[in-house]
């Protein structure tokens, strides 16, 4: 999703593997990054220039304290009625991006892709690539399994509540 300086967005699962990228590239764009996230992921969110929100009862009213002047975009990591959360927040059909409800995105038109300012995977993967040598963004990692745990990595990654990427060591 293209973000401006200057603009808010809302990120869901802001502390997982694909939510702790995406905030800080927001950020890198200059973005206001509202985190929703569970309480023990807010310093870390807070380390990278996020205002984090506690998902839950009551998130509306948190995202709106948090947001006084509006929201802009919001980024679904996670999926379970975050997309409905967006509509009901007043975010724009096509400022609202999902990886994880495609039901809600073929309901209410919302995008499911990165859009087409996306360029080629290699490309981008090389920039990604640059950032992270560089100290410029942090992949953090939740937990490394032996591949014979496959498993394992599974059921944790079910869970959906970890910081960062699980990873897979051959």
């Amino acid at each position: 999703m293209q973000l401006d300086k200057g603009e808010t967005v809302i990120v869901s699962a802001a502390a997982g593997g694909v939510g702790s990228l995406a905030v800080q590239l927001a950020r890198r764009a200059g973005a206001t990054v509202i985190g929703l996230a569970s309480q023990h992921n807010h310093e870390w969110l807070q380390t990278h220039g996020v205002i984090p929100v506690a998902y839950g009862d009551g998130v509306t009213d948190r995202i709106k304290a948090a947001a006084p002047s509006g929201i802009d975009a919001f980024i679904d990591t996670h999926g379970g009625g975050y997309v409905e959360l967006a509509l009901a927040l007043g975010v724009a059909v096509e400022r609202i991006d999902t990886i994880a409800d495609f039901a809600a995105a073929a309901r209410y038109g919302v995008k499911t892709e990165p859009g087409t300012n996306a360029r080629p995977g290699a490309e981008v993967l090389a920039e990604l690539a640059a950032l992270i040598a560089d100290g410029h963004l942090e992949v953090p990692i939740a937990n490394v399994y032996p591949l014979t745990q496959v498993r394992q990595a599974y059921t944790e990654l079910e869970r959906r509540h970890t910081h960062g990427k699980i990873v897979l060591r051959p």
